[in-house]
């Protein structure tokens, strides 16, 4: 004989029932248990919490002089509450369920603020409800118990969560791109995402297709639709290596300032150095080293390398500074210059030569040479027998020729000779110029 309460625990358990399938049809990922017990059924949940859109979580210490808070990258989900419930015989109708225990993966969820969330999910379930399970999981994993103003946990130590909170999330996602069935972007056909590749750039291509593609485009040269973590990924160890080797070789041609290594034997193609920032026109930008001999030399002169402030010899920059000179201003030969030695680098030297070949210029016409040591002197005052302060010779600073010194004053008092009577020639006797 069926008694009205009978009855009413006979539709408590329908109730039950029919909560627990439409559950598991939303959310199969989350019901781990459905097990009956001499007090209800005891049931397991596994409720991940996900972040839309993607935020940034703030770890703040327990103790914060001991540590600082940190942030991690966006995240669009956290590690899984683990809740355990029964169900009493009379509910939903005239009981709630009671949390056995509540208690977050890795800890990540403060351990004093459980008390509080548990609360607030006792205090979701009334009397007039169908059942209270499916707001219970709506509620942890949409994370509507975070302010929504900022994502911050309290954790004692945030270096470890950190790592913890941005791998699961990882995991996370590449769990459920596994499982997921996209359209491949070159056939067209429905693929699940295990048998797919997610590039950098979020498109997805079934992986046969993909490694065909990129396959024909390493063969043919094309080595610009893809980064290096992509193609390693998809291709055959051949290609990656044949990819690697023509994206080294398009860096070099892409390099106005790559040299070729000087050492005979060698003649590797040496790529500028990368000078983290500092100036490009500095004289480190010289600095070249071989990756192969490892021979360290300057881009300039292609020499042992001499250091940052030594000058290479004028002789061998001199070939494309002429050049240089000698094209017209906005010439393109001279733009293929300054970007193949630097603009300032060329600036310095072009200003460089034409000093030295003005000092040239005035050495020849303004000073004369000592025959005996090359020494250069320039005659203000006096007459034109000169005596070298560094070797003693006596010289004509007219004609340089060498004088006896017994007998200096012979070279101007002989006939026929090109400077006779031209010991003061040029000036006055008085040792004045006349201006006339």
């Amino acid at each position: 004989m069926y008694t009205e309460e009978s009855v009413a625990d006979e539709e408590c358990a329908m109730m039950q029932e029919e909560e627990w399938e439409v559950l598991k049809s939303i959310y199969p990922d989350v019901c781990i248990s459905n097990d009956a017990g001499p007090f209800g059924r005891t049931i397991k949940l596994e409720i991940p919490v996900e972040l839309s859109p993607a935020r940034s979580v703030t770890i703040v210490p327990t103790a914060p002089p001991q540590c600082h808070s940190h942030a991690t990258s966006p995240l669009a989900v956290l590690p899984p509450f683990l809740l355990a419930l029964i169900l009493p015989p009379q509910y939903p109708l005239r009981a709630s369920p009671r949390i056995t225990s509540l208690t977050s993966t890795h800890a990540w969820f403060p351990a004093s603020k459980i008390r509080d969330l548990h609360t607030q999910l006792a205090e979701m379930w009334t009397h007039d409800l169908q059942g209270v399970l499916y707001t219970w999981v709506a509620f942890l994993s949409g994370a509507e118990f975070f302010d929504s103003s900022s994502l911050t946990i309290i954790n004692p130590s945030p270096s470890t969560l950190l790592p913890l909170l941005e791998s699961y999330n990882t995991h996370a996602q590449d769990a459920a791109f596994a499982e997921t069935s996209y359209p491949c972007a070159i056939c067209l056909s429905p693929r699940k995402g295990r048998h797919c590749v997610r590039l950098a750039c979020a498109h997805v291509f079934c992986r046969p297709c993909l490694s065909d593609f990129w396959a024909s485009c390493i063969t043919e040269g094309d080595i610009g639709r893809a980064g290096e973590e992509d193609v390693v990924r998809v291709v055959e160890e051949e290609e990656v290596k044949r990819w690697k080797w023509l994206r080294a070789k398009r860096a070099l041609e892409r390099d106005p300032g790559m040299v070729h290594c000087p050492v005979a034997f060698c003649q590797t193609p040496v790529p500028s150095p990368d000078l983290g920032g500092e100036d490009g026109e500095s004289g480190w930008a010289r600095l070249r080293t071989c990756p192969t001999c490892e021979f360290a030399f300057c881009a300039f002169c292609r020499r042992t390398w001499h250091g940052p402030i030594s000058e290479c010899p004028l002789r061998v920059t001199e070939g494309f500074v002429v050049e240089y000179v000698g094209l017209a201003e906005g010439d393109a030969r001279r733009g293929e210059i300054e970007r193949r030695w630097g603009r300032g680098n060329v600036k310095r030297l072009v200003w460089k030569y034409e000093e030295e070949r003005m000092n040239r210029e005035w050495m020849s016409s303004c000073t004369m040479g000592c025959p005996g040591c090359g020494v250069h002197v320039e005659k203000s005052v006096g007459c034109n027998h000169m005596t070298c302060v560094k070797c003693k010779q006596h010289f004509c600073y007219l004609c340089g020729e060498k004088l006896a010194p017994s007998e200096p004053y012979k070279h101007f008092n002989t006939p026929g000779k090109n400077c006779f009577s031209k010991l003061f020639d040029g000036h006055s006797e008085d040792g004045f110029d006349w201006i006339e």
